[in-house]
């Protein structure tokens, strides 16, 4: 795990998870390695599907986020995603592509960073 990027990814990762436990807040995370929605968070009102993508740059790491989004509700049937994002801006081209999965697919994307995401939380 000598990556940047895997670095970065699992930084937020970690932030995401000690929020949680500091706030007694339930949740799953994802194994290392695994090919699984990162948080499954339980929450009152159900349970929110949240992913990690602390990306440094563009590239073909931010265009497999459609891929992943598919993968996810494809496994998950999701009705709502975060994707918590790091300090870079996806590009329009890859946005659009997510919305338009989610209008189809009819589930609700979000991208946030990790304060918006934790603020939602509480």
């Amino acid at each position: 795990m000598d990556n940047p990027i895997n670095i970065s990814g699992q930084n937020l990762e970690d932030r995401v998870e000690k929020y949680c436990v500091e706030n007694n807040i339930n949740y799953q995370r994802a194994k290392t390695g695994s090919f699984e929605i990162d948080f499954i968070i339980d929450t009152d009102f159900g349970k929110i599907y949240a992913d990690c993508t602390n990306q440094m740059t563009g590239g073909s790491v931010e265009e497999k986020l459609p891929h992943k989004l598919w993968k996810y509700f494809k496994k998950y049937q999701y009705r709502n995603v975060y994707i918590i994002k790091g300090d870079h801006k996806i590009s329009k081209s890859v946005l659009d592509h997510c919305y338009e999965m989610a209008r189809g697919y009819n589930f609700q994307l979000s991208f946030v960073n990790f304060e918006q995401f934790t603020n939602g939380l509480n």
